[in-house]
């Protein structure tokens, strides 16, 4: 079930503000940007970038974290992208606010590298 109207705006101003403070400075964002994406009850961060070898104007987006609300359990999954492109779980978190934390800290270099 998606987030209810109130739970939607309060998420996305916390992602808002998140992703607003690890995007990359104005003048790089044409070659890297931090970007979002909130669909039913999960969000997504992404890197977006050129494609190496594409046409101009060409870009792609690599999801890096991946945020879950759990309704019934009231629990956020926060979910990393392995190397084989597959999502696995690196921590539950009673709070949104919690795994963006996790996320910007990146201590083991799972969402950044």
């Amino acid at each position: 079930m998606a987030f209810n109207d109130l739970e939607y705006h309060a998420v996305k101003k916390k992602v808002d503000a998140f992703v607003s403070s690890i995007r990359p400075p104005e003048h790089v964002r044409n070659e890297l940007d931090i970007l979002y994406t909130i669909k039913d009850q999960t969000i997504a961060i992404s890197e977006e970038r050129p494609v190496w070898q594409g046409e101009p104007g060409e870009r792609c987006k690599l999801e890096s974290a991946k945020i879950t609300y759990l309704r019934t359990q009231k629990k956020w999954k926060l979910y990393w992208m392995r190397g084989t492109l597959k999502w696995e779980l690196y921590q539950e978190t009673a709070t949104l606010q919690e795994a963006l934390d996790m996320v910007k800290e990146d201590v083991h270099g799972c969402f950044f590298g």
